[in-house]
This record gives C-alpha cells, structure tokens and sequence, in this order.
C-alpha cells in the first residue's frame, strides 16, 4: 500500500516536473515571436506560434496572432482568414498583448478580419465585420472610430473603383530583372531605358541598375560596393536626369535619407552621403525622399513633429547656404492619416504620392496631385487596376506621368516584381 502510495506521488511530481519544463520551452518560444512581431518580421514569427498553437489549438490569442502573420504576409493573406475567424468568437476587451497567459483575442481580430474580407473582394461580408467592430468601441474611443470610419469608406470607394476600371497598360519588365528574390522600388530616368532598384536578398538588399538595350534588360550590375551601402537599405529616388540617386537605410531603428551622385567620367557612383539634420531628425522617420529634376528641392515623407497625422509629406530647398528647414505641403495633400512616396513629375506639375488618408480603395493607393496657383491640387486616385484593395506604396512615373514603374505582389511566385505601366489619366493642364 505504502508502495503504491510513494509510487503516485513520484508520478506526479514527474509530471508536474515535466508539465513545468513544456510551459517554460513555450512561454521562450512565445517572447520569441512577439519580438519578431514586434518588429514586423511576420515571416520569422508565424511558425514559432503556429508550434504554439499546435500545443494550444483551444487558444484564440494565438489563432489570431496567426492570422495577423498572415494578414501581413504577401499572397499570404488570403491564409489569414480561418485564424481571424476563430479568434472573433472568443474576445475580451481586457486584452494583455503580449502576456502568455493571455487566451483570447481582443476586439480589434474585427477589425483585422474585415481588412482581411476587404483584400478579397468579400466587401458584404467586411462591411459587418467593421460595423461590429465600430459597435464595440466606446464612444470616447477616437482614434480608433476614426480608423473603422475609414474602413467603411473605402469599402464604398472599392466598389466604385471595380466597377469603373480604367485602361492602365500594366507590363512585367520580365527576364533579367525578375528572379526569385523580391524586387522592390523601382526609379528610373526620364528616358525610362534606365532602372535602379532594391533586390530583396537573403542576407542583405541589393541596389541593382540595368539599361535596356532594343528590347530586353542587360543582366544589373550590383552597386553596393561603389555605395559602400550595407544593411537595410532601399531606392527611393532619382533625378530625371539619372544623375542623383536618393536611399533611405536603417539606422538602429531610424530611417534616414542618403543620397549618391553619378560620375560620368569613371562611370561610377560615390559613397553615399547623408542628407543634413534639417533633413534627418533624431526623433523621426524619413523614408522615401524624392529630387526634382535640378536636384535642388527634395520631397520626403517624415513622422516628424509639426505635421498632420502620421507620416506627411515635407519639401526642402537647398540654397547656398544648405538645405531650408522642411515646409509641410499642407492639407491638400497631408491628411491625420498616412502620406508616404512622393515622386515629382520632371516638368514639376504633377505629384504622385501613396496615402491610405485620401479617398482609397482600403490601405494605401496611389494618388496625383498638380500644382496650379501655386497650390497643390486635391489629390486623385489613379484608379484600378494600378490601385486594388490592397496595400500600394510605390509608383515612379517617368516621361511627365504618362508612364511609371511600381512593384507589386506577383500572382505566380507570391513576391514583389517590377512592371512598367501606362497611364490612363489626363495629362496635366
């Protein structure tokens, strides 16, 4: 008897031994995936808790931290809804992000998930999940109905939008720009016959060039090491004349602006320099930037305090004595939301800039805004099918806004390539 006694108790102090081992190998592998969220690294996170979630398939904290990975994930997000759908029916308004202990889903999955039905076309069934949402909120919750507002905005504008398409000519640039790797921000000269981009690689990002000969592209030639660019790197602009090449990096989690300039006789591009304080903060992000055709007055998206929203649109102007201190563009173009992108045409008439504050069809569009009377003009979008119900960030026009470059997710192999588009909007009076 007494045996058997000793017996159980040995079991269950090895098992409340072992139980104890599991929960503490989980809760690592759980702090491990909120930092890789945390930093928007979806990829690294998403199966670090999908093993959670094996372990815990009754936790809807996890089922909807899966569906926020995919969400994220591009020609992944179709994957998200399964996951954001469980995570809806067992929600808490008493949410602890980040706590292990924490099994149900804040109400915010809603909000997620009408993202998710939105990207999809399924603009029936986001319009309820947004509408619940907004019924959830408390009313001194201002931000966030301000956010589901907009939401249910877009799903009018995606309506119209996809039922009035326009006659855009959209054309992969094809072999020897187009490889496995992700190929992101494309800027070119004015001839268009030019292009410089960010090849998402491995290990690092790429800043490649290739000239278009009769038809085809030349196999690019790798600029790093005439940069001296390393990290986390990206295009983000170029003169019309092909001479001035602007970069954002990131600078232990701040992005600031860099610039290169083109030698024509040693064919080569200097280390990039970067732009002065008046232009990079301590306290901000600056990630795109973009010169005019002289290179004399540089537009850039910033955080910086002073502006309308989130990020906005700047312009600085470079005297003898440096660069002015940045002048917001205003609210024509600056909205509580975000602006991001802003490319000017080479005659200096157009702006084309990316915004989810303007009048979109859900996430970021792509929008052009002329310059009359010495104002910027109320900014209108380019329409589908260059814009959809997902996210577009970057368009380069060349040619004064007739044509363009932009990346977008590729149907076929799931990363960004890079296509040549041909505008169907009115040129600017």
């Amino acid at each position: 008897m007494r045996q058997g006694i000793a017996l159980m108790v040995l079991l269950l102090i090895s098992f409340s031994s072992s139980s104890a081992q599991r929960s503490t190998y989980y809760r690592r592998i759980f702090v491990d995936a909120e930092y890789y969220m945390l930093y928007e690294e979806y990829r690294n996170a998403l199966p670090l808790y999908h093993e959670l979630y094996k372990a815990y398939p009754n936790n809807y904290n996890l089922a909807y931290r899966i569906g926020l990975c995919y969400l994220n994930i591009p020609n992944e997000k179709a994957k998200s809804l399964p996951y954001l759908e469980k995570a809806i029916t067992s929600i808490t308004e008493n949410y602890k992000e980040g706590y292990f202990t924490e099994t149900k889903a804040p109400i915010e999955a809603y909000l997620h998930y009408g993202r998710a039905l939105r990207i999809l076309r399924q603009f029936d069934k986001a319009q309820k999940a947004f509408e619940t949402y907004k019924n959830l909120l408390k009313p001194n919750a201002v931000t966030e109905l301000r956010i589901v507002r907009k939401e249910l905005e877009a799903l009018d504008n995606a309506r119209y939008f996809t039922s009035n398409p326009l006659n855009h000519k959209i054309t992969p640039v094809g072999r020897n720009i187009t490889t496995r790797f992700p190929e992101v921000n494309p800027v070119s000269n004015n001839s268009g016959n030019t292009l410089i981009y960010t090849s998402v690689q491995r290990f690092y990002n790429a800043i490649l060039i290739s000239n278009r000969g009769n038809e085809f592209w030349n196999n690019p030639l790798n600029l790093n090491p005439q940069l001296y660019a390393d990290g986390d790197i990206r295009t983000v602009g170029i003169t019309s004349n092909g001479n001035i090449l602007v970069l954002s990096r990131n600078d232990n989690d701040i992005y600031n602006l860099y610039y290169s300039t083109y030698n024509k006789e040693t064919n080569s591009w200097a280390p990039i320099t970067k732009f002065p304080k008046e232009i990079n903060t301590s306290k901000s992000w600056q990630t795109f930037g973009s010169l005019s055709r002289n290179g004399d007055t540089l537009y850039f998206s910033s955080n910086r305090e002073g502006g309308f929203g989130g990020f906005d649109i700047w312009m600085s102007v470079k005297t003898s004595n440096g660069w002015s201190s940045p002048i917001n563009l205003g609210k024509n173009i600056n909205t509580p939301f975000d602006e991001i992108a802003p490319f000017l045409t080479e005659d200096g008439k157009r702006l084309f800039f990316s915004s989810n504050g303007h009048k979109t069809m859900g996430g970021f569009d792509i929008f052009y805004s002329d310059y009359e009377n010495k104002t910027w003009g109320i900014p209108i979008n380019v329409g589908y099918p260059l814009n959809t119900t997902d996210d577009e960030t970057f368009f380069f026009p060349i040619k004064n806004g007739e044509e363009g470059y932009y990346s977008k997710n590729s149907e076929s192999k799931g990363d960004e390539d890079i296509y040549h588009v041909v505008l169907d909007i009115k040129s600017p009076r």
